[in-house]
């Protein structure tokens, strides 16, 4: 019984993430943060979405990994985010390894300012040796 509602939330944890690219309004601030998150990567033992925040000209880039599996097992997986503001000087990526639970991981955060009207775009992937490559792209408009 444990394990079928685990593979119920799992199937609704893809489904949600499955959708294609969303902005959701969240209730921070007088701006308000409006959270635009890509198509999901290829398919893998994670599943991928890279994700924007943007409030006012605040942005701020990460990724979500997904567990595919109903059996995972918490682990520490590698994953690199990266963003840029098109126009603008590059942006280091981060590398961070992050405790991988069952279900949803949000996974390191890139802050920077961008001139309103610009283009944004969030690169997210799995950064594990032998593990199959999974990217999730985003792209964003700050509308200050």
């Amino acid at each position: 019984m444990k394990s079928l509602a685990t593979a119920a939330v799992a199937a609704a944890t893809l489904a949600t993430l499955a959708t294609g690219q969303e902005a959701v309004a969240a209730p921070t601030g007088p701006v308000g943060a409006v959270v635009t998150c890509g198509t999901p990567g290829a398919p893998g033992i994670l599943l991928t979405r890279a994700c924007v925040e943007v409030t006012g000209n605040q942005v701020r880039f990460y990724g979500v990994a997904a567990t595919t599996n109903s059996g995972w097992q918490p682990q520490q997986v590698g994953f690199t985010v990266s963003g840029t503001v098109v126009g603008s000087a590059p942006i280091a990526p981060i590398n961070p390894t992050v405790l991988v639970q069952a279900g949803t991981t949000s996974v390191g955060s890139i802050v920077t300012t961008a001139p309103c009207g610009s283009t944004v775009n969030g690169n997210f992937s799995v950064n594990q040796w032998g593990w199959p490559p999974s990217t999730a792209t985003v792209s964003a408009v700050v509308s200050c």
